[in-house]
């Protein structure tokens, strides 16, 4: 299973590739690393109270790392989740992302729904954009495992600003997204601003559960059933 510095390695491949995508690449580096360390700190907590549940550290850390490596592809990043999980169930296993196809495909569904692409995609604005990907089930953009939960968590977890690299609160790292895309002249984009502000109520459940889940309150039951929504 690839580690944080394969994946970077990965990233840093795939940025000299495509120079001219992403307009700070080293804080995109940070992020991806960053990203990694949250999602392996949380299964390792959750294994502290749940030493069965059957989450494995370094593939969900993998799949977090791996989360944006769909963004140095293109310049116009919309769906760089789907995009980045095309990427890896094509290449996953060339590329030493897991070692068979069936665990690539694992890892990819893992870094499909993150942030707040259902929203994104079903917005008219992104019509034309949506394409690209078609014919698709939209229901794949939805966290439906506790492992795709983790990995949107995680991405949600990470400071911007003053507080750049730092574990923030998903509903702050929320405010911030809203702030930027509607305040900022740079990142202004009116169909990103209403999936972000639309997404909020399912993102805000989706931490409440990761949060649940890493603190140990949650019934054997309870964890069988936000398993799997």
């Amino acid at each position: 299973m690839i580690g944080k510095k394969d994946i970077v390695v990965l990233a840093r491949s795939l940025i000299d590739q495509n120079p001219n995508t992403l307009r700070r690449p080293e804080s995109y580096l940070q992020h991806i690393e960053m990203t990694y360390d949250i999602a392996e700190q949380i299964v390792k907590n959750v294994l502290g109270h749940y030493p069965v549940i059957g989450l494995h550290p370094r593939e969900v850390a993998g799949a977090a790392g791996l989360h944006d490596i769909g963004r140095p592809m293109q310049g116009d990043q919309t769906f760089h989740e789907l995009r980045g999980a095309q990427y890896i169930e094509d290449h996953g296993v060339e590329k030493g992302v897991a070692p068979s196809e069936r665990q690539v495909s694992v890892i990819a569904q893992m870094v499909r729904p993150h942030a707040f692409v259902y929203e994104f995609w079903q917005d008219q604005a992104c019509r034309e954009k949506r394409k690209e990907f078609e014919p698709f089930d939209s229901v794949l953009l939805l966290p439906r495992t506790w492992q795709e939960s983790i990995v949107a968590y995680a991405d949600l977890s990470i400071g911007k600003g003053d507080k750049d690299g730092q574990r923030i609160s998903v509903q702050e790292r929320m405010r911030v997204l809203i702030d930027s895309y509607t305040r900022n002249p740079e990142r202004a984009d009116p169909a990103v601003a209403r999936s972000v502000i639309k997404s909020e109520e399912r993102i805000f459940r989706l931490a409440k559960r990761v949060e649940a889940l890493e603190q140990g309150r949650l019934s054997d039951r309870q964890i069988d059933r936000y398993g799997f929504l």
